[in-house]
């Protein structure tokens, strides 16, 4: 009985993990702009944020960005429930990439088609708290990382109207590693799992009215289901549970979110200004619960009483020279944690984020694009038995850089 209880102890703080975040869209131009470029897509980004897009590209396109990724949080024993200083995360970068290649060719006078190619990380989590916390009994580190693989096409039908879609595939990667009271002494467990799920995406752009350079858009990306196996492994187990707790294999269900974005954008017909904007709905009400299943016999279901996620975007690209463009977004994210559910595995809230960002064309056939982002989280209290109590306050930071390439352009 005792060597069950101490099992269980291990795995349900570790399946409160399965949350996870989405990480915004980290195309350099993109990200200047909030994300809110999704009905005004030019290169082969557009593989994912909009396929329809593509039918507009002319030959070859490269779209190739590296990002680094700064989450930080702070927690506060606001409550005086451990007696305990407030404790910061340990800063650690994450280097996501987001690589597209696209190629666009005319199939008549009218008709377009466009194909692409691209690998990102759409969500995952990365946090690192000191080892010593107050809260090491719930987590120490999070290391997750949702890759998304995209083949993708866009297909000009009518002058005013593209159409998209293709093959969406998810693979997750998971490290947690979190520490275990075991009454006589203090251990450690790390947990790794893996798995995937291929899902599909479906999108449609258009231009309304002939005479208002209008642009509509909407791109719908399905859910993920991916069944995901690993082992787990404890360190400094008391001899008596070490054979339950040592070594075992473990399962769990992650489910990367339905996502839907709508988006607009209007160029100023007197200045050289893009005006963009978007709105994106994540369907994050399907984590109900996360169960973590050892292949010993046991099973935990932890509830995670996850809303839907929402978010409002605007953003702005002006021409401020023939070869230098001007960038800024901003936007308002509703969360979709829950306070009584509240973990420092994920210490998320509603949050407000601004963007700057430059394209520089340095070549006829090449642009260079950097952007910065930077989200205020609302500072946050756990409530009720199912949450780790405090308050937390968090904020991060993304850099990118991003370089466009159409071979099939002459050189300025």
């Amino acid at each position: 009985m005792r060597n069950l209880a101490a099992l269980a102890a291990t795995l349900a703080p570790a399946a409160a993990l399965a949350g996870g975040y989405v990480v915004p869209n980290l195309n350099a131009r993109d990200l200047a702009l909030a994300g809110s470029a999704v009905a005004a897509q030019d290169t082969a980004a557009a593989t994912y944020a909009n396929p329809a897009a593509l039918s507009k590209l002319d030959g070859l396109n490269l779209s190739l960005d590296l990002s680094l990724v700064d989450f930080r949080s702070t927690w506060t024993d606001s409550q005086n429930v451990f007696n305990a200083s407030p404790v910061s995360m340990i800063p650690k970068g994450a280097f996501p990439p987001a690589l597209y290649a696209a190629y666009g060719l005319p199939l008549s006078s009218r008709v377009k088609l466009g194909l692409g190619a691209g690998l990102t990380i759409p969500g995952g989590g990365y946090v690192f708290w000191p080892g010593g916390w107050a809260g090491r009994n719930e987590i120490v580190t999070v290391d997750r990382k949702v890759y998304g693989a995209y083949l993708t096409a866009g297909i000009q039908v009518l002058r005013q109207l593209r159409l998209g879609g293709g093959l969406v595939y998810y693979r997750t990667t998971e490290h947690l590693v979190r520490g275990v009271n075991f009454l006589s002494q203090e251990g450690q467990i790390e947990l790794g799992t893996a798995g995937g799920a291929a899902s599909f995406d479906l999108s449609a752009e258009g231009t309304p009215f002939a005479s208002l350079p209008l642009t509509l858009s909407v791109d719908y990306k399905h859910q993920g289901v991916q069944h995901l196996e690993g082992h787990a492994h404890g360190s400094n187990v008391p001899l008596p549970l070490r054979p339950g707790l040592l070594d075992q294999g473990v399962t769990h269900t992650l489910t990367y979110p339905n996502q839907l974005n709508l988006g607009a954008a209007f160029r100023a017909p007197l200045l050289p200004l893009l005006v963009t904007a978007g709105f994106t709905w994540e369907r994050f009400h399907v984590y109900q619960e996360d169960a973590f299943v050892g292949d010993r016999g046991v099973s935990v279901v932890v509830p995670r009483d996850y809303r839907n996620g929402y978010t409002f975007r605007l953003g702005g690209e002006y021409q401020a020279l023939p070869i230098l463009k001007l960038r800024a977004g901003v936007l308002r994210d509703i969360s979709p944690s829950r306070t009584d559910t509240l973990d420092p595995s994920l210490p998320d809230s509603n949050a407000t984020a601004f963007s700057l960002g430059v394209g520089y064309a340095a070549l006829r056939n090449l642009e260079i694009d950097a952007a910065y982002f930077h989200a205020f989280y609302d500072s946050i209290t756990a409530t009720g038995i199912e949450a780790f109590p405090g308050t937390y306050q968090t904020r991060a930071s993304i850099y990118a850089l991003n370089l466009v390439w159409k071979p099939g352009q002459e050189r300025r």
